[in-house]
């Protein structure tokens, strides 16, 4: 559809990729190889926090909240959908982070990413705020990411209240 005037288009040549392919196309037009378990998380919806790291040199811990990060939608694998992994590049530039980043969940002050700063097969998992650039590091890679997620009821009550005591 047609976002100017309203109307239906056919698009030539349009079909729909596999998690698969997007991530091989991500990788050819972008040169960064997605962790493969990432097509589990792509364009769902999280009910899991992250713990984060205690205070390091680089960072503040008022710009990271109360210790824990609640995990939102994790950005989708369609080149052509809304809040997509293909949008990183545009993202970045957007909110002023540092390249070599892939976008994988955030609302624009706070990103989740993937940083291939140091490796480019297989990135560490940050938090970075987008006012002074300051991040964390949260995994140091996706597995070891997914394997630290909690799910949100361990960690707050239902008036969101923290309640962790791990």
């Amino acid at each position: 559809m047609c976002p100017e005037c309203g109307e239906f288009r056919e698009v030539k040549s349009y079909r729909v990729y596999t998690p698969e392919e997007s991530l091989n196309a991500f990788e050819k037009e972008h040169g960064f190889k997605i962790p493969a378990k990432y097509i589990d998380y792509a364009g769902t919806h999280s009910d899991h926090v992250i713990k984060l790291p205690k205070n390091t040199p680089c960072t503040k811990d008022e710009y990271f909240g109360d210790g824990f990060y609640e995990i939102g939608s994790y950005l989708g694998l369609d080149h052509n959908e809304n809040r997509s992994i293909f949008d990183s590049s545009w993202l970045v530039r957007e909110w002023g982070l540092p390249e070599r980043l892939v976008l994988i969940e955030g609302d624009g002050h706070e990103w989740l990413a993937l940083d291939y700063r140091n490796s480019e097969v297989e990135p560490r998992v940050i938090l970075i705020e987008s006012e002074f650039n300051q991040y964390k590091v949260v995994a140091n890679n996706f597995d070891d990411f997914v394997d630290s997620l909690i799910p949100y009821e361990s960690v707050y009550d239902i008036n969101g209240n923290l309640i962790y005591t791990g």
